[in-house]
């Protein structure tokens, strides 16, 4: 009777063994493949429990890539996932929030520990997002840098299955703005606030359209500069205002506020001006007493001629808040602004330079653009808003030449320039 046990004891070991090798050989295999077939990185998550929204859950990470990549990490890593992002969290295909055990470094970006994989579902570019961070970072002159999150193109799969084309993103945090670090025995502190709901005007007081992002809302809750920045631009009278040493230009980088609001309008992001951006501040310190805030753009895939749900923007729309408006009704003022832009659309904002970005991403995705959409999208050729990938790009360029002769006249008739 022992031996039958026993015996059936080691068939059942045998079994498992045999199983676990077979998982084991089918995640390699499905890894090997994955790789070998794509010339953009692959992210291999795997997750025991079941992802979702509300709170991380215990996850391994591996970066596989391609030979002519040799950048960054590959090790296997430790760390949480969850769903990220608001409306999207309804699509099939879903964003993540990643927060690894320990800081590492991937495909030249930024070490860090916290990572966005985005999802691009409603996107059929998933190039609009980059496109715009890399815009507004082409903006820099020194010594005045335009900060914006960077990005790369992964494929990702997720418990041995293949997920499709994510764009790994750097989250803006105070080591991407470079500001100090938090001490509780300073008087005044770096900050770094997100407006999350379209109450982030600079007309409504408070901040209850805003997350707090720098200090941690658990070391200290620091609102007061922000605060006093929405009472200042919405109530301040126009000699305050304008005020050359005590005015606007000595609370709020003004040339950064113009490249902001030029990105916003060249791209014309429908949900970004007054929602989905970040304002940051450096910590006073005794050489720079009070430190000015900077815009950080954020959220972009409303954007190019598409709204965030996916429909048809047509390129004739103002994007404005009460901050810009306040600003455009100075003379001085006006004369910047049109100076930038009759700047910038000879380079950063012409046509061809603009096409010439969206081709060098399609490049970069190549086969891969065709894999994601065989994964997720189910074309439907009657509905306008649902576009192939190759589409949305002739789409995009169409827009983007009819978006900047629109704006060139718009910003003449409003600056008198």
């Amino acid at each position: 009777m022992s031996s039958t046990i026993s015996e059936q004891l080691n068939k059942a070991l045998l079994m498992y063994r045999s199983r676990f090798l077979i998982l084991c050989l089918a995640f390699l295999a499905t890894a090997a493949a994955t790789n070998a077939e794509s010339n953009l990185p692959v992210l291999e998550l795997r997750a025991t429990n079941q992802i979702g929204s509300e709170q991380y859950i215990p996850c391994t990470v591996k970066m596989l890539s391609p030979p002519s990549i040799k950048e960054g990490n590959t090790d296997l890593l430790q760390g949480k996932i969850r769903f990220r992002g608001a409306s999207s969290q309804g699509y099939e295909k879903k964003s993540f929030a990643l927060k690894l055990d320990e800081s590492t470094h991937w495909l030249g970006l930024q070490k860090d520990r916290n990572w966005v994989l985005n999802a691009a579902f409603v996107d059929c570019s998933m190039m609009r997002h980059k496109l715009s961070y890399d815009l507004f970072q082409s903006l820099t002159a020194d010594p005045n840098k335009r900060v914006a999150a960077s990005s790369r193109f992964v494929e990702v799969n997720l418990n041995n299955s293949y997920h499709g084309v994510y764009l790994l993103m750097e989250r803006v945090e105070r080591s991407l703005l470079g500001l100090r670090r938090f001490d509780k025995n300073d008087t005044g502190h770096a900050c770094i606030y997100k407006a999350v709901d379209h109450g982030a005007n600079f007309q409504q007081q408070g901040h209850g359209a805003y997350e707090q992002h720098e200090p941690e809302p658990e070391d200290l809750e620091y609102w007061s500069p922000l605060d006093e920045l929405n009472q200042f631009v919405g109530q301040a009278p126009d000699r305050q205002f304008f005020d050359p040493k005590s005015g606007i230009a000595s609370r709020v980088d003004v040339d950064n506020a113009i490249d902001f609001h030029l990105l916003l309008l060249f791209t014309s992001n429908m949900d970004g001006n007054d929602k989905n951006f970040i304002i940051a501040r450096d910590a006073p310190s005794a050489t720079v007493p009070q430190p000015r805030f900077f815009f950080v753009p954020w959220d972009y895939d409303a954007t190019f001629g598409r709204n965030w749900e996916g429909s048809i923007v047509e390129p004739k729309e103002w994007l404005s808040n009460h901050l810009f408006d306040r600003l455009l009704s100075n003379v001085t003022y006006k004369q910047k602004y049109a100076a930038r832009w009759k700047a910038l659309r000879k380079q950063q904002f012409s046509v061809d330079n603009v096409s010439r970005l969206i081709d060098d991403n399609a490049k970069t995705l190549g086969p891969a653009a065709a894999r994601n959409e065989r994964r997720w999208k189910q074309i439907d050729p009657r509905d306008p808003n649902q576009l192939t990938f190759t589409e949305d790009l002739k789409q995009m360029k169409k827009w983007v030449a009819a978006r900047t002769k629109w704006l060139d006249t718009e910003l003449a008739r409003r600056t008198g320039r």
